[in-house]
């Protein structure tokens, strides 16, 4: 996952250097890659399908550009559904901004999802994220190197410490490590039914996310869940 965004980031700049395009070809890579796979290294073997849609024709009232729409399948038969809502921004061109970064965009997103996140890309490696635990000195689960490109901070933050540029990477952590070891693990997820309508096409009034990516996980001998509802009139898979 870490060398998909890598590679699809850094190969943005400088000529496509575009929250929307750098989100597009990150989201159908993961897809073409690991639209299924099977996960070993955690005490539990971790099986994973993802499903990536684009928002069919424009709506300008939108909500965030990704809404992850994640189904957790356990062992023992339970199941949990949430989504996490992500807004992608990149760094400017030679500056240390993020300038597309608007407080008032931000303040809707977490007034309807207070667990959302800034997605955040930058052109240059970022080693400055918090400390996760998840790597020594001399071994990284991020390819065998302590820094990433891609990283999430919560909107809360952003707009706790009013913050709008690299600075923020303190209060971040990689992209990758979020979706393994938080949101496919069930943290960090909206579980109330308006936010998942929303995730869904189903609350238009809300808004629409640019971007759906259904994610289906399931642990030990659970198969991940497939049969997700949502607004296929809004939503069309990417080609």
């Amino acid at each position: 996952m870490e060398r998909i965004l890598q590679e699809q980031v850094k190969n943005s700049f400088p000529i496509y250097w575009d929250e929307d395009f750098i989100t597009l070809n990150v989201l159908r890579e993961i897809e073409r890659k690991l639209n299924v796979v099977n996960i070993k290294g955690f005490r539990r073997r971790m099986k994973i399908e993802w499903t990536a849609f684009k928002l069919s024709g424009k709506n300008e009232n939108k909500f965030g550009d990704v809404a992850l729409l994640t189904n957790i399948s356990y062992q023992d038969g339970d199941r949990i559904e949430g989504v996490a809502f992500l807004e992608a921004k990149k760094r400017s061109k030679n500056q240390t901004k993020f300038e597309a970064i608007k407080t008032a965009q931000l303040k809707r997103i977490y007034k309807n999802a207070p667990s959302s996140m800034a997605l955040l890309f930058d052109y240059e490696d970022v080693t400055q994220f918090a400390d996760t635990g998840a790597f020594a000195e001399t071994w990284s689960w991020l390819v065998w190197k302590p820094c990433t490109c891609s990283v999430v901070v919560p909107i809360n933050t952003i707009l706790s410490v009013h913050k709008k540029d690299t600075t923020l990477y303190k209060f971040s952590i990689p992209f990758s490590y979020q979706l393994f070891f938080r949101y496919f693990q069930g943290f960090d997820l909206e579980f109330r039914e308006s936010s998942i309508k929303t995730a869904k096409g189903y609350a238009a009034d809300k808004g629409v996310p640019t971007y759906l990516v259904v994610v289906s996980v399931g642990f030990g001998t659970a198969e991940p869940f497939r049969d997700v509802n949502f607004n296929r009139n809004l939503f069309s898979k990417m080609e």
